[in-house]
Formats: C-alpha cells, sequence, structure tokens
C-alpha cells in the first residue's frame, strides 16, 4: 500500500469557480500535489452517471446508468470500494445523497454514513462533521467524503454566481477542518488526498456535452505524489478508480476500462 486515501468529492464545482474562489487550504493541495485543470467528466454529465464512472471505471454506455436512478446492471462492474474491500482493506463513505448508497455493495462497505440533503441547510458541515471522528478514531484506508451542496447552490443560484463561489469558500474550510485533524491525529502523512469534482454546470443547469459542464477539478496530494506538477495528458473519471487502486497497492479489474493517472506519482 503506497498510503490509505481519503477521496473528497466537491459535486458541481468547475475549475474556473475554484480559481476565483478564496481556497487557501484547497489551493495548498494542488500546489503541493499533482493536479489536472483539462480532466473530464463523462455523458451524461449527471450525478449518479458520473459517479457510477468514477468509482466503477467504465462509461455510462457500458455500466448502464444514465440518469440518477440506479440501474442493477451497473453491479457487473465492481466499484473501488468493492475491490478494496475484498483485499479487506477498511472502507468508509461519508454523503449527504442517497442516491450514492449504489456505489458499492452493501456488505463492502464498514462505514456508511448517508442522508438525503435538505435545499437550504448546510449539509456539507454535517457530513464533515460525522466524518472527522471517525476517520481520526478508525483510520479507514479508503475513506470517500461526498459534498454535495456546490452542486445545489449551481442549481439554485447558477454556476459561478456569489452564492455557487461562496460555497466552494465553504467547503475550502471544511477541507481545512479534515487537514487540520489529519495533522492533529499525528495521521497526515498515512493519507493522500484526492480531490475531484464530477461535473461542472452553466446558468442553472448541467448534462450537456459543452466545456462547462465537463471540465472537472482533479488533484491529488500526499506521499509519492508528484510536488507542483500539472499533469500534461487529459483523462476523464474512468481514470479515477484504477488511480486509488495504485495508491492502495491493488490489482485493477480487467474489467475497469481505464488507467490510472500514472504521471502524477514519482
Amino acid at each position: 500500500m503506497l498510503s490509505k486515501v481519503l477521496h473528497i468529492v466537491m459535486d458541481g464545482c468547475r475549475p474556473d469557480g475554484l480559481a476565483q474562489a478564496d481556497t487557501p487550504y484547497l489551493d495548498s493541495l494542488w500546489q503541493n500535489g499533482a493536479y489536472s485543470w483539462r480532466a473530464q467528466s463523462v455523458m451524461p454529465s449527471i450525478s449518479l452517471p458520473c459517479h457510477s464512472s468514477m468509482f466503477r471505471g467504465v462509461l455510462p454506455t457500458q455500466h448502464g446508468t444514465t440518469t440518477n436512478v440506479y440501474n442493477p446492471a451497473t453491479s457487473a462492474f465492481p466499484s473501488i470500494i468493492d475491490v478494496a474491500y475484498k483485499a479487506r482493506l477498511h472502507t468508509a463513505m461519508f454523503a449527504s445523497w442517497g442516491e450514492l448508497r449504489d456505489l458499492a455493495e452493501p456488505p463492502s462497505l464498514q462505514m456508511c454514513w448517508l442522508r438525503n440533503p435538505g435545499y437550504g441547510e448546510d449539509n456539507d458541515t454535517l457530513t464533515v462533521e460525522a466524518a472527522l471522528p471517525y476517520i481520526t478514531a478508525q483510520q479507514p484506508d479508503y475513506c470517500f467524503v461526498y459534498l454535495g451542496d456546490v452542486d445545489i447552490s449551481g442549481h439554485g443560484f447558477g454556476w459561478m454566481s456569489p452564492e455557487y463561489l461562496a460555497t466552494i469558500e465553504l467547503n475550502d474550510r471544511l477541507v481545512g477542518r479534515m487537514l487540520a485533524a489529519l495533522d492533529s491525529s499525528g495521521l497526515r502523512d498515512d493519507y493522500a488526498i484526492l480531490v475531484q469534482s464530477d461535473h461542472g454546470g452553466h446558468d442553472k443547469e448541467h448534462g450537456r456535452d459543452v466545456p462547462e459542464d465537463m471540465t472537472t477539478i482533479w488533484f491529488v496530494n500526499g506521499i509519492g505524489v508528484k510536488p507542483g506538477h500539472e499533469i500534461p495528458t487529459a483523462f476523464d473519471l474512468r481514470a479515477t478508480p484504477p488511480t486509488i487502486a495504485h495508491m492502495l497497492g491493488l490489482e485493477r479489474p480487467k474489467v475497469w476500462d481505464s488507467a490510472p493517472v500514472s504521471d502524477a506519482f514519482q
């Protein structure tokens, strides 16, 4: 195992949104890690198909989940959570969107904290406050933390609106709390931190094959990662599970139609 992995997804975060917002903690991660501002989503660029590709390593046309309703045929492609669990690693998920319950087979998660979002609520703070004591006490090998309020702000106020950028800044403060918790518990060097989005958006929507919807954030920070390195090659969401498998020292399933972002690592 290269390291444990803390996998943070900021739903709906555009790279130019991250650039315009005041995000010192996220900036410290990508500036001292390997990053890409050209990473791509998949079509349709909506959340559950995107997450299914992000965890299962194939396009929606292959896994079959093409709307925000889960297609049971998707389970033919094991998720990175399933792969980690079968290798006897400790897996955990904290998320504020119920549809994400199908990202893995139920036995594959030792911890699954899941709630539906309340619109107008600070869902992401609740998620992080649930995750922090578990991460520091139980030290899972793979932990997925889903932050969904950036997407909610995009739908409610518009992508790149002041409210949207303010939600990115709130996510940054929550990332800062996670980093502080890892530091104070002596775990920071044990974890590689992968931060990404599933899609972007335009106006108050997403789902189209346009750059605003398709371009995502993607960066990784940790031991073995090239510091301050912009990844030159383009890739899409399918590269995430083999990259995590690489960091966890796992063999990737042959059914995954993807390879790790190897240029991110020394």
